[in-house]
C-alpha cells in the first residue's frame, strides 16, 4: 500500500484570498476617495463604515470560489483558466453585494467604489495567484513530482500523457514506468522504462510503490479492465482511463423520439444558430479592424524588414479552403525564399526548414507571419478562431483518410484555434488535429474564443 500524499495547497490559497480581497477592498476605498483622482460630490465616507461590509464579501468571494473549483488541487487549471474563473467570481460577487445593498438602507454604499471594486479585486487576486501558482512550480521543481505513476498502453497517447506532466508542474507524477502488452522490457522513445508487463499489474504496482495508474486503452475487453480496476482499488491506489472523447465519432448527441422509440443523432453546433453566428461575426469585424488600425505600424515595419530580407513579394497568398469548401487566398507574410515550393510542390514546414529566410524564422516562431490574416477576417474568408484552413491538395487527401474531416468546414477558418493552443500545428496528426476541430465546433461559446485566444499568445509549440 502507498502513502505518498501531495502537498495541500488549497489552505495556502484561502488564506491569500482572504489576504487579497481585504486588500483590493481597502485600496478600492483609498482610490475612491483618497487618492484624488475621482472627484468627491457627496463627502468622504469614514473607513470604518465599509469594515463590516469586508467579512460579507469576502464569505460571498470564497464561496463562488469554492464552487468554482479554485481550490481544488484536481482542477489542474491553466493560468488562462484561473484568470476567467477570478473574473467570473468578482463579477458575481459584486452583483450579489449590489442586490443586498438595495435591501440594506441603514447607509448608502458608494456605488462608484464597488465599480471600481471590480477590476481591482481582479488585479489584486489574479496577482496573488500568479504569485501562488509560481511558487508551487518552484517548490515542486525543487522537491520534484511525489506521486509515482503507471501508464498502461502502447499507443500515441501514452507519449501525449507523458510529455504533458513533465512540461506541466501542475501534475503532482513522477512517471515510473510504461507497462505494454507486447513488447519486452525497455526504453520507450520518451525516456521512460518499459515495464515488464508479463508480471501483472498488481506485481508492478508493488514492486515500483505505485499511487496511480492510466490506462490509455479503452480497446481492452471489459472485464479485463475491470480486473485492472479491482487490483488498483485493493491497494487503495487510483485508477483513471483515458475517455477518449475526441477521438469518438462526437461528443454532443441529439435524442428525439417517434411513438416512444428513441433516435439518436449529431446535435448541431452552436454556430448552427443564426443569433450565435451573427455574434461571432460581429466580434470578428470589430475586432480584426482594431487590431488593422492599432497594428498598422508594426505591419509596415515588418513589411520593410521581408522586402530587404530577400527577393520577392512582402505578401504570400496561398489558396486555402474555408467554409463550406470555398477556396479564398489567405495572406500571411513571406518567410521562405521565392517559389520554395516549385521544384517539390506543396509539402508540409519542417523544423528548422532550409527554405526560411532570416526574419522570416523569426516571424514563424513568433506567429507575426499570420497577422495579414486579419484583413481575411475583416472580409469575411476567415474568423479570428475557427479551424485552420488547409490546401486544397491535402485536403483531398485528409478527407478520404481521416474520418469527418470535413465536417470542420462547417464553419468559418480561423487566424488561430483550439488545435493550434494546444500544440498541434506544423508537422503533427491531422486526426489529432481534427478531433480538437471538432470539439471546438460542438462546444463554440464566446468565452471559449475568448480562451482560445488568450491562449494564443503564448502558443509557441511547434511553430516553425
Amino acid at each position: 500500500m502507498t502513502n505518498h500524499k501531495p502537498f495541500k495547497i488549497g489552505p495556502i490559497l484561502l488564506i491569500g484570498d482572504v489576504i487579497a480581497i481585504n486588500a483590493g477592498f481597502l485600496f478600492t476605498y483609498w482610490l475612491r476617495f483618497n487618492s484624488g483622482a475621482f472627484p468627491i460630490i457627496y463627502g468622504t465616507p469614514h473607513v470604518s463604515h465599509y469594515f463590516p461590509v469586508f467579512p460579507f464579501l469576502t464569505i460571498i468571494m470564497l464561496f463562488i470560489m469554492r464552487s468554482e473549483n479554485l481550490y481544488s488541487a484536481k482542477a489542474r487549471l491553466s493560468i488562462v483558466d484561473e484568470g476567467f474563473l477570478i473574473i467570473r467570481t468578482v463579477v458575481i460577487g459584486i452583483f450579489i453585494f449590489m442586490a443586498a445593498t438595495f435591501v440594506y438602507r441603514e447607509y448608502s454604499f458608494s456605488r462608484g467604489m464597488l465599480m471600481l471594486s471590480w477590476p481591482v479585486l481582479v488585479i489584486f487576486l489574479g496577482i496573488w495567484r500568479f504569485i501562488a501558482n509560481r511558487a508551487q512550480f518552484f517548490v515542486r521543481k525543487k522537491i520534484g513530482k511525489t506521486r509515482n505513476l503507471l501508464i498502461v498502453g502502447d499507443d500515441l497517447m501514452v507519449g501525449r500523457i507523458i510529455d504533458h506532466i513533465a512540461s506541466d508542474p501542475h501534475w503532482d507524477y513522477n512517471v515510473k514506468g510504461i507497462m505494454r502488452a507486447e513488447e519486452p522490457p525497455g526504453t520507450s522513445s520518451a525516456g521512460v522504462p518499459i515495464l515488464d508487463g508479463t508480471q501483472g499489474l498488481g506485481r508492478l504496482i508493488d514492486s515500483y510503490d505505485i499511487d496511480s495508474v492510466i490506462l490509455t486503452r479503452s480497446d481492452l475487453p471489459r472485464a479485463r479492465i475491470l480486473e485492472m480496476i479491482l487490483e488498483c482499488e485493493k491497494r487503495l491506489v487510483e485508477f483513471r482511463l483515458v475517455a477518449d472523447l475526441l477521438g469518438m465519432v462526437t461528443n454532443q448527441v441529439d435524442m428525439r423520439s417517434i411513438d416512444g422509440v428513441p433516435l439518436l443523432g449529431l446535435k448541431e453546433s452552436p454556430l448552427a444558430d443564426s443569433f450565435n453566428r451573427a455574434v461571432k461575426r460581429t466580434l470578428d469585424i470589430c475586432f480584426s479592424a482594431l487590431g488593422i488600425f492599432f497594428l498598422s505600424p508594426l505591419l509596415v515595419v515588418i513589411a520593410v524588414l521581408v522586402k530587404r530580407g530577400s527577393s520577392g513579394p512582402v505578401l504570400y497568398l496561398q489558396e486555402r479552403i474555408g467554409e463550406d469548401g470555398r477556396l479564398f487566398k489567405m495572406m500571411k507574410f513571406r518567410t521562405m525564399v521565392a517559389d520554395a515550393e516549385k521544384e517539390t510542390g506543396p509539402v508540409w514546414a519542417k523544423e528548422n526548414d532550409p527554405r526560411r529566410t532570416g526574419i522570416g524564422a523569426f516571424l514563424r516562431k513568433s506567429n507575426i507571419d499570420e497577422l495579414p490574416q486579419l484583413f481575411n477576417v475583416l472580409k469575411g474568408e476567415m474568423s479570428l478562431v475557427g479551424p485552420r484552413p488547409e490546401r486544397p491538395h491535402f485536403v483531398e487527401k485528409f478527407k478520404e483518410d481521416i474520418p469527418r474531416y470535413m465536417a470542420r468546414h462547417k464553419i468559418r477558418s480561423g487566424m488561430t484555434g483550439w488545435a493550434q493552443v494546444n500544440g498541434l500545428r506544423g508537422n503533427t496528426s491531422i486526426q489529432e488535429r481534427t478531433k480538437y476541430d471538432l470539439y471546438y465546433i460542438e462546444n463554440w461559446s464566446l468565452a471559449f474564443d475568448l480562451k482560445i485566444l488568450l491562449m494564443s499568445v503564448f502558443a509557441m509549440k511547434n511553430a516553425y
